[in-house]
């Protein structure tokens, strides 16, 4: 299920302060990723959007919503230009890495993890499951809308590898918990080990 991406032109060192050794992305990416001024999180705002209107999906299957959503991302001229420059690698690299971010923060956000007019809070192991349904829910989305073609072809990989990142070391069996019964899920995985 892991999405193999070597980015070899993923970071470039720009400073050489041994006492930061931390590595800093490609200027380029960086903008795709956090913006020229640094406001946000734009490949965690992209996840987040997609799973918003995966958790709508089964209710009201919007093909268009989610092919707009998808190609309003990769159309953007910051991401344009990173791919171009770093390359595809490099670029879903940070998609992995920002949907572990979104997953890891949905184990702590009390928005995420409270029901019922926010007066309960979900028990960890339901939590953990309600990310796992999210996720098969974003998949079948993904699959059903028509939209996993060019780079968006890894998508779906890179979802369940951040998935799996933030839910480890049990991440894989709630996974296919969630996808049993699901063959839209299933259908979007396929497209994405094909490509």
């Amino acid at each position: 299920m892991r999405a193999a991406c070597s980015a070899p032109r993923l970071l470039q060192r720009t400073d050489m302060n041994d006492d930061d050794p931390t590595p800093v992305l490609h200027p380029d990416l960086d903008a795709a990723r956090y913006g020229a001024k640094h406001d946000g999180d734009r490949f965690v705002g992209f996840w987040l959007s997609l799973v918003m209107e995966g958790r709508q999906y089964r209710l009201r299957p919007n093909a268009r919503q989610t092919r707009r959503i998808m190609d309003r991302f990769y159309a953007g001229k910051d991401v344009v230009k990173a791919f171009d420059t770093v390359g595809q690698d490099a670029v879903n690299e940070q998609l992995r890495l920002a949907a572990s971010v979104y997953f890891t923060s949905c184990l702590t956000d009390p928005q995420y993890a409270n029901t019922l007019w926010r007066m309960n809070r979900i028990e960890p192991e339901k939590l953990r499951d309600k990310m796992a349904r999210d996720t098969v829910n974003t998949l079948a989305m993904l699959g059903g809308s028509g939209g996993l073609v060019g780079r968006a072809v890894r998508l779906p990989a890179l979802l369940t590898d951040g998935l799996l990142d933030s839910l480890a070391p049990k991440g894989a069996e709630e996974l296919a918990r969630a996808l049993e019964g699901n063959p839209a899920a299933m259908r979007a995985m396929e497209i994405t080990e094909g490509a």
